[in-house]
């Protein structure tokens, strides 16, 4: 399924209406989980459905998606690839869906694996919102190439408190990825940017997809070092 429409409507949706979906529907999704590609398939991620969660900027949804790892290393991107796929998802079937990076489960299924929460269901009002309304940085602060469609789907991709923590510097043959590192007092409070880099590169691939280019993320490696990021991977953009 291409997904990249809802790349420029899709919205977080923090208000819904109380009845639930259907079985049917709780199913389609379990199902769309497991047919999404992850970033790193060596890192695999549990998800399990809650009827309760618990925390700050508290949502009440009719369902929680929780998804958890095993504690190894790239499920926190992994878990921000898949569950953006999700998000997408749920926009292109009039539901709505939003990230709750400061919530947990708060049922006895909880985990010291669990990676992050998302609440989903039927929204109030219209799930969808315009173009105009993103509130994101300028394009030309996340990358040295503007006009890149596959970048420009990136400039619209959702972070926790709307940090963008990405930079992507494109070179002849590959886009390098960068994710920054946040200095006190917000480092303190917001530990998520592994999760909105696979966010980001979740809108990436879903635009490659689009426009009939392959995806080939190489994760690690040497780069030439950027003043207050880290060096995360690059795409191979060769022919």
């Amino acid at each position: 399924m291409d997904l990249f429409d809802s790349i420029s409507r899709r919205k977080a949706c923090r208000h819904y209406v109380a009845e639930p979906l259907s079985d049917k529907e709780l199913l389609e999704i379990e199902t769309a989980l497991k047919a999404f590609k992850p970033l790193y398939p060596d890192a695999p991620l549990d998800y399990r459905f809650a009827s309760e969660t618990k925390g700050i900027f508290h949502v009440k949804a009719p369902h929680y998606l929780i998804i958890s790892g095993e504690g190894k290393k790239g499920e926190e991107e992994n878990a921000g690839f898949i569950g953006q796929q999700l998000m997408l998802w749920l926009d292109s079937h009039e539901l709505g869906g939003v990230w709750l990076g400061a919530s947990k489960d708060a049922t006895k299924g909880r985990s010291r694996f669990d990676i992050i929460v998302l609440a989903f269901g039927k929204p109030e009002g219209w799930p969808h919102r315009k173009i105009s309304e993103f509130k994101r940085k300028a394009i030309s602060d996340i990358t040295n190439s503007p006009n890149d469609e596959c970048i420009k789907a990136v400039h619209l991709a959702p972070s926790g408190m709307n940090i963008q923590p990405w930079y992507l510097e494109k070179t002849r043959d590959k886009v390098l990825l960068y994710r920054q590192l946040l200095k006190p007092p917000m480092s303190l409070v917001y530990k998520l940017t592994r999760i909105d880099m696979g966010i980001a590169l979740c809108h990436y691939a879903m635009a490659c997809g689009h426009f009939g280019k392959p995806f080939r993320f190489h994760p690690g490696g040497n780069a030439q070092a950027k003043k207050g990021y880290q060096y995360l991977g690059y795409v191979d953009i060769s022919d």
